[in-house]
């Protein structure tokens, strides 16, 4: 039995020891997920009594993936914030209570990352801004307000305003998943049947802001009727579950199954 017990720490200490070395340019899918995982696990911080817990409110996932490989990132990631969720259980740890996390697939490396970087990691701590990183983009940049008007389908409001990071957009304010996970929609459609606003999911899509570049774009969250951007009479697909996403201008409208809405950025 200690044997047994033996290797299986042997094991686990290799296995550590593998995805702890820094990954290259081949590095495949499955291991940069692994890794990053591995880099939020080292973020869990002891508290008295044996407890543990995850100190940020957000996570931040940007991986470098070519062309022919983004098919498999995007498999390798797909439900990425569960499995974060499943790994703080696992070390019997605490996350928030809203603990958001974001993947983005970027074609190249930021010049500020260094030569064999793959992936980087921000967290940012309850009601905390993110920190400007040294990037590319000018430092005067600023996060809009974006004014979301509903065009097509019940929704509590017909139109909302919003500052901050992320608008989670949905059927109803606070769906339930099987899990019994509550969401909190900022743009909640209304549960009823009348051709149009059923097509909307619960947990549909989301609007995150980049505050270090102003950038805005658009996720679809495993719709099923599907989420597209409608701009100047061409519909542009926003693929389920891709960490990527689609990039929002002012003006553009929103497609969720048969609803409508439109964006425009204020300031």
């Amino acid at each position: 039995m200690t044997r047994l017990s033996t290797f299986g720490k042997d094991l686990h200490t290799r296995i550590r020891t593998f995805f702890d070395t820094p990954l290259g340019p081949d590095a495949t899918p499955l291991e940069v997920c692994q890794a990053v995982l591995d880099e939020v696990e080292r973020q869990v911080q002891p508290v008295r009594r044996g407890q543990r817990v995850f100190p940020f409110s957000l996570v931040i996932v940007r991986v470098t993936v070519a062309p022919a490989a983004r098919a498999a990132m995007t498999t390798a990631f797909t439900d990425f914030p569960t499995r974060v969720l499943e790994r703080l259980a696992e070390l019997r740890c605490d996350p928030p209570r809203m603990l958001d996390v974001q993947v983005e697939c970027l074609d190249e490396a930021p010049s500020s990352w260094g030569p064999s970087q793959v992936y980087d990691v921000q967290y940012v701590a309850e009601a905390t801004p993110v920190p400007p990183p040294a990037t590319d983009v000018h430092s005067s940049s600023v996060a809009p307000t974006l004014q979301i008007v509903v065009l097509r389908g019940a929704a509590a409001e017909a139109d909302w305003q919003f500052t901050g990071t992320t608008v989670a957009i949905g059927r109803s304010a606070d769906p339930m998943d099987d899990a019994g996970r509550s969401r909190r929609n900022r743009v909640a459609f209304l549960d009823v049947v009348d051709g149009v606003t059923e097509t909307v999911g619960r947990a549909h899509a989301r609007l995150t802001c980049d505050p270090r570049t102003g950038e805005v774009r658009l996720f679809d969250e495993g719709s099923r009727n599907g989420t597209a951007v409608l701009r100047g009479g061409e519909e542009i697909a926003v693929h389920r579950r891709d960490p990527r996403g689609v990039r929002v201008r002012s003006g553009d409208e929103i497609r969720l199954g048969r609803a409508l809405l439109r964006v425009d950025f204020v300031g």
